[in-house]
């Protein structure tokens, strides 16, 4: 009986670390960009939106992430790789492969999933971290440190 109380206390404790975890930012299939199970942006091929419809960032023909003033805030190329220019700093991201359901997982130059992206939208990915950016969703990790200065 002991026994039996040791590891229901045990498997009850393990059960509390696994929902005290923060959910990952994602950008699911239809391109809403959602922190938990709120909603606070969408992209499309067009750029990235604010939860009122209001474009937020863009992606130029040249590939350039360019926002609502005409301020170039990073880089996209096609090569899985994206660069966020955020106040001073210059951050790099890569963007992985697909699992099965299509999700890409969006890492930092330390290697930390900073955010979960549909596959459909990885042209899109700077405009997604510009809209975490803007409404304070980034990992904590990621918020305060620098990776380069540009």
């Amino acid at each position: 009986m002991k026994k039996l109380i040791v590891i229901f206390v045990l498997f009850f404790i393990a059960s509390l670390s696994v929902f005290a975890q923060k959910s990952t930012p994602m950008v699911d299939y239809k391109g809403h960009i959602l922190n938990g199970k709120k909603q606070i942006g969408s992209i499309t091929s067009e750029g990235g939106f604010d939860q009122a419809g209001k474009s937020m960032t863009k992606v130029d023909g040249k590939g350039n992430i360019v926002d609502s003033n005409g301020k170039i805030i990073g880089t996209a190329p096609k090569n899985g790789t994206f660069v966020y220019y955020f106040e001073d700093n210059q951050e790099k991201y890569t963007i992985g492969k697909a699992n099965h359901t299509g999700m890409c997982k969006v890492t930092n130059a330390k290697g930390e999933t900073v955010m979960l992206l549909h596959n459909n939208y990885k042209q899109q990915g700077a405009c997604a971290i510009h809209c975490l950016h803007e409404n304070h969703c980034m990992p904590e990790s990621n918020m305060n440190k620098t990776v380069h200065k540009h």
